[in-house]
């Protein structure tokens, strides 16, 4: 038996006219093929009916009641495919005993002759119904709009096999399952490119395993034509999400830049963190603007601010992070932190909590612990500004969540503004001047191997007094290590018990560390 002369599942049927514009009631199987179509009007008839036929009654066997229900024991007695009704014959009793019985119950409301040599047609030429499912597919396809309203018709379509768009490890939309590996599934994929020809994504088909080869050729035969047609509706439906969301971050972007603008302009100070006291957020300064609920934004209250950066990001002359970037950012912080917004703003992201009374740092620390995958897999850093009342404290937190942020660690890390105290200062330091003029003042350390390593050492002891101890906690090595390196730092030239030189050596050994972890350098 060839492709084109395979028999058609109820699967492929009900998708096809005349079972389209009806309704199913009961399909337990949906991979049971149909071999014919019977149309029964008597129970003689019916009893007489081959196995894998599909029943269409009429006449005296569809008037329904306890006829219907004769009909559906003698169908599953003699092993139909399924039964078609009339409407008016159809109860909600008889699909309750079609689901006890297994047997697929299909309701139609046109003339069930007519509906009995559509089918016929159907089942005789199974490949043009197969064109004729791929076209009403196309159709539903094109109506879509959204990537999750695509992935809705693939998995219709393809049921009882699954369906989802996978970019990576990550299932973008559709059931994750189908990404899965399971026993008795096979799976089709179809690779989904984006402008350029460049991989963007890869739609995986989960199909339950086939009775014979012919049916399993069949199937993925029709999966991949599905899937094919799918393609540019899912890369159109991106696209405008990508418009939207790219829209949506300009405006809230520039909204914020307002919103600090005026409140600049009604505090009279260039910078906003100093000279900022607690009652800022009251009086002019601190009126809500109206159309801050407009982007669903709270501003009154309390306020305590987030911002995150890529790691060693500090001058404004750098290359801003990419718009793929900010939209992966915005929905992934949605789901950890539903409520708080996700601005871009000068080269990094601002987000707050507000609240009506300030809340507790411990609860804050707890909830932001679940944010460390998202930095640690972007690169990013986070820094955590002071809560403040109004608008105008938000700005405040802002700034200080920022001067967190340059001060911290790591990929990953999380800095409070509270635990940073004086050493802000190094924040507002300019890196790549310093960095400039750090390398020439210590060719040998910059020339180092090890300097990264070296850099952050110095720099983690200098910080603490000197303790070797509390160095090694920070860094998370053995205080013997922490000795070892900066025995090291001395023979490149690195004058630790010179008075005169710590604090010059101090600031050098930050800069340098921000300025080789920003370029990757190690």
């Amino acid at each position: 038996m060839s492709r084109a002369t395979a028999p058609l599942a109820l699967a492929e049927l009900v998708r096809v006219d005349p079972l389209a514009r009806g309704e199913v009631a009961v399909l337990p199987d949906p991979a049971q093929r149909v071999l014919r179509v019977e149309l029964a009007e008597t129970f003689d008839r019916l009893a007489h009916t081959p196995a894998h036929s599909l029943v269409v009654l009429h006449a005296e066997a569809a008037t329904g009641g306890w006829s219907l229900a004769a009909a559906l024991h003698v169908a599953w007695e003699r092993g139909a495919a399924g039964v078609v009704v009339p409407r008016p014959a159809m109860s909600e009793a008889s699909a309750v005993l079609a689901r006890r019985l297994g047997t697929a119950l299909l309701v139609v409301d046109d003339d069930a002759v007519d509906v009995a040599l559509e089918l016929a047609a159907r089942t005789a030429a199974p490949e043009a119904a197969r064109a004729l499912r791929v076209a009403r597919c196309a159709e539903e396809l094109a109506e879509q709009s959204s990537v999750r309203g695509v992935l809705g018709v693939l998995n219709a379509e393809l049921s009882p096999g699954l369906v989802a768009l996978v970019a990576g490890g990550s299932v973008l939309a559709g059931r994750a399952a189908a990404a899965a590996q399971r026993d008795g599934y096979r799976e089709v994929r179809m690779a989904v490119n984006g402008p350029g020809g460049r991989a963007w994504a890869v739609l995986v088909a989960s199909l339950p395993e086939a009775a014979s080869a012919v049916a399993a050729e069949v199937e993925v035969h029709s999966a991949e034509a599905v899937l094919r047609l799918a393609r540019l509706p899912l890369l159109a439906a991106w696209a405008q999400r990508r418009l939207d969301t790219s829209a949506q971050a300009a405006q809230e972007r520039a909204a914020f830049q307002v919103l600090r603008a005026q409140v600049r302009l009604h505090s009279g100070a260039d910078l906003v963190a100093p000279g900022l006291d607690d009652d800022a957020g009251q009086g002019a300064d601190g009126e809500v603007p109206s159309w801050s609920t407009e982007l669903g934004w709270r501003v009154e209250g309390v306020n305590r601010a987030v911002w995150l950066q890529r790691e060693g990001w500090a001058s404004q002359h750098e290359e801003e992070p990419a718009p793929e970037l900010t939209q992966l950012l915005r929905s992934q912080w949605a789901r950890l932190r539903p409520g708080w917004p996700l601005v871009p703003d000068d080269g990094g992201w601002v987000s707050w909590q507000n609240s009506p009374e300030d809340t507790a740092p411990a609860a804050l620390r707890r909830a932001l612990t679940g944010v460390a995958s998202l930095l640690t897999d972007h690169g990013l850093v986070l820094g955590v500004g002071a809560s403040h009342p109004g608008p105008a404290g938000l700005v405040r937190s802002v700034e200080e969540a920022r001067l967190g942020a340059r001060v911290g660690g790591g990929p990953g890390g999380i800095t409070w503004f509270e635990d940073v105290g004086v050493r802000a200062v190094l924040a507002q330091v300019s890196v790549p001047e310093v960095a400039d003029v750090a390398a020439l003042a210590l060719p040998r350390l910059a020339s180092a191997r090890d300097r990264l390593v070296i850099a952050e050492t110095v720099a983690s002891v200098l910080d603490h007094g000197g303790s070797l101890v509390a160095a090694s906690a920070e860094l998370g090595v053995h205080r013997n290590t922490v000795l070892a390196r900066t025995a090291r730092a001395r023979e490149l030239g690195l004058a630790l018990d010179d008075p005169g030189q710590r604090l010059p050596l101090h600031v050098a050994c930050h800069g340098l560390v921000r300025a080789w972890r920003a370029t990757g350098s190690s």
